[in-house]
């Protein structure tokens, strides 16, 4: 019996409009009626996606910047921030290279400077808000703890170009992760979505068995292989869905609460 639901937001529980399925409150207050804990995960903090929650977050588990934050009914309970000395060494290995941008997590804000025009296009979204930066040396004396750094390229070619350039220089001892086609994503190596989830379920007391995950990109892979009953998105990439063989329908078709409604809720009736 499924007793624990994390799903990743951005590609998964919302659509690309970043709009939760029509039906998401009604199935949440299902799963409360049948005590199944709830986590949204998300490489985004927590007041990124409260917008986007609503007073849910108040009911359920955000595990947040890709598991560096973790909050159980709008508390924090868990950061794994990455050391300065790991931030210094990301922001000098892309700071002369063309067309990327650093985004800078702390607990509340995500600091940027101005970059290229594909970048500033993305910035002008109303769900990304930014708190901007005069000069990229200014990233050097943010004081607060920095969570997650995400790095925008825009080269088209983010294998090859960026990512090789972050992993070398902070993959020892921090995790490097590609999380978009524009994005590549720095944590401590304290942090994934899978470790998150790993928490939250010894927290429970709720076993890898009784937990469903839902996950598109590879970033979420950590987050599907710590559940029993992993579901990637038609929308997903390819590799992941070779590895994964349950399949959910696209995040533009309300894939998560349908594969919910269907293996939970429904199975739930025919006990």
């Amino acid at each position: 019996m499924i007793k624990l639901i994390a799903t990743d937001l951005d590609g998964s529980l919302l659509d690309d409009a970043k709009q939760l399925p029509p039906d998401f409150q009604a199935v949440l207050s299902q799963l409360k009626e049948m005590k199944i804990a709830f986590a949204a995960v998300s490489g985004r903090n927590f007041d990124a996606i409260h917008p986007t929650l609503g007073d849910s977050v108040n009911t359920m588990i955000c595990i947040c910047n890709n598991g560096a934050n973790i909050y159980e009914k709008g508390v924090n309970t868990l950061n794994h921030p990455l050391a300065r000395n790991q931030v210094h060494r990301t922001l000098d290995a892309v700071k002369n290279m063309e067309n990327t941008v650093p985004l800078l997590f702390t607990m509340d804000k995500c600091y940027a400077t101005s970059g290229p025009q594909g970048f500033m296009d993305w910035a002008q979204r109303p769900y990304s808000p930014l708190s901007w930066l005069d000069s990229y040396e200014d990233f050097y004396k943010i004081k607060d703890d920095v969570y997650k750094i995400s790095v925008y390229d825009g080269s088209g070619n983010i294998e090859n170009y960026s990512y090789p350039v972050i992993r070398n220089a902070v993959e020892k001892d921090a995790a490097v992760y590609v999380s978009g086609e524009i994005w590549v994503d720095i944590v401590s190596r304290k942090a994934s979505k899978g470790y998150g989830l790993q928490l939250i379920m010894e927290r429970l007391g709720v076993k890898k068995e009784e937990t469903m995950a839902f996950g598109d990109y590879f970033n979420d892979e950590s987050l599907l292989a710590a559940a029993g009953y992993p579901f990637v998105m038609a929308n997903g990439v390819q590799p992941l869905k070779d590895r994964y063989p349950r399949h959910a329908d696209t995040n533009n078709n309300g894939g998560v609460t349908k594969a919910i409604r269907e293996y939970v809720i429904e199975k739930a009736k025919e006990l």
